[in-house]
């Protein structure tokens, strides 16, 4: 009986052994098909406020990379919190294949690609969820899944807000082309709900015409029945009727938000400045001189009458570029505009540094370098966002500093 009892003993132990051995095999080989995972590159997705039953959604994208060594397709998602504002796509605006793209597509070893959520809040508040997704390679049968850590989904149902401006229009005197009129300010003001304001935007027929001038209402986070305000400027580019708006745009998507209409006329100089006309004006004269006639020349006509030189127009050509991360040599990628006024500048070097500021912001930096008669190319590195509106372009050289005023289109 003992000996059977040790035979038996053996036995078990020869069977576990057996068993993990089998195991560990089935892990190795698991683990060779798909070695490592899927990574989520965007863990997390925050879309902010939004109207609550409106039709305005928000879509952002969740991005994930294959860190195994197989192709993999997307088979599944789940979706889990509130279910009902969220809708993750599993098609359109999707870049990872799915079964029914066939056998032969996949996200290969290595790369990414994006699943589309998209917020349309149907309750008010806060709202979270969480999203996870499962892969196949394309290779196994049976499927092998591989899910994803959840991505967390955050977004807040909101009630439309009513924001105003006083005034809602503003009208310019009459201002001379290569003049700018007087400020005029605007007050912008909170409804019953909170509004963060992202930004003031110059459209209309001629918004070249205004610039918006110490604005304090982009970028505040207005508490209920707050205030903030800006100041608009007209400077006329062409003569006649010159019309413009200003929109206003907050983070609260699906809300309605106000436009000031701008309105003003542009007129040319007079044909000889200095010299002033109506009833009560001198009248002009060309014959000779009398003790109380107008001054005449050793040649005993009278003077022509002296005109101001017109002033330069000097075309700067606004480069603005972003760093390239792979090399400090070059700024790649770049963009330029044509930015031209009339302006009194005498350039004292062919080469600069230029600053473009608002008081004391800098907004953007970087060399200046004259390439042709009057024209300049400023090739800048943003600090800043640059919005239309007027600012201070600084030149340096050896010789000193020479500002002039800067209007961005």
């Amino acid at each position: 009986m003992r000996i059977a009892h040790l035979r038996a003993g053996a036995s078990m132990k020869l069977a576990s052994a057996t068993i993990l051995a089998v195991a560990a095999m089935l892990i190795s080989a698991g683990g060779a098909r798909a070695a490592g995972g899927i990574d989520v590159l965007t863990p997390s997705l925050d879309f902010g406020r939004a109207v609550a039953g409106a039709t305005a959604t928000i879509t952002q994208d969740v991005e994930l990379r294959n860190g195994t060594s197989s192709t993999l397709q997307l088979t599944s998602m789940q979706l889990t919190g509130s279910i009902f504002d969220f809708t993750p796509s599993f098609a359109t605006g999707t870049t990872c294949p799915t079964p029914s793209a066939g056998a032969s597509a996949g996200i290969a070893p290595g790369a990414t690609c994006v699943v589309a959520v998209t917020y349309s809040p149907k309750k008010f508040g806060p709202v979270s969820a969480s999203l996870t997704m499962t892969f196949c390679a394309t290779d196994a049968s049976p499927c092998a899944p591989i899910t994803t850590s959840s991505v967390s989904l955050a977004g807040d149902g909101v009630h439309a807000d009513t924001l105003t401006l006083s005034p809602a229009a503003l009208s310019f005197t009459p201002t001379q082309l290569g003049a700018s009129s007087p400020t005029q300010t605007v007050t912008l003001t909170n409804g019953s709900e909170e509004m963060p304001i992202t930004g003031l935007t110059l459209g209309g027929a001629a918004p070249h015409d205004y610039s918006i001038e110490r604005d304090g209402c982009t970028g505040a986070d207005l508490a209920p029945g707050a205030t903030c305000s800006f100041d608009v400027s007209f400077a006329p580019g062409q003569a006649g009727s010159r019309s413009a708006t200003v929109a206003v745009a907050g983070a609260t998507v699906g809300n309605s938000y106000p436009t000031l209409v701008l309105s003003g006329v542009g007129s040319s100089p007079p044909a000889n400045p200095g010299r002033p006309t109506g009833p009560g004006a001198p009248a002009s004269s060309t014959g000779p001189t009398t003790p109380n006639g107008p001054a005449v020349s050793s040649s005993g006509t009278a003077p022509a009458h002296r005109t101001e030189p017109a002033r330069p127009r000097v075309t700067i050509e606004l480069v603005t570029c972003k760093p390239n991360r792979k090399t400090k040599r070059h700024k790649q990628p770049c963009t330029a505009k044509l930015i031209s006024r009339p302006l009194t500048f005498t350039a004292t070097a062919q080469t600069a540094r230029a600053t473009i500021s608002r008081g004391r912001v800098v907004y953007a930096t970087g060399p200046a370098t004259a390439v042709g008669a009057g024209r300049w190319e400023l090739v800048t590195r943003k600090r800043r966002a640059l919005r239309p509106g007027r600012y201070t372009l600084t030149l340096r050289t050896r010789h000193g500093a020479r500002r002039l005023a800067l209007r961005i289109p």
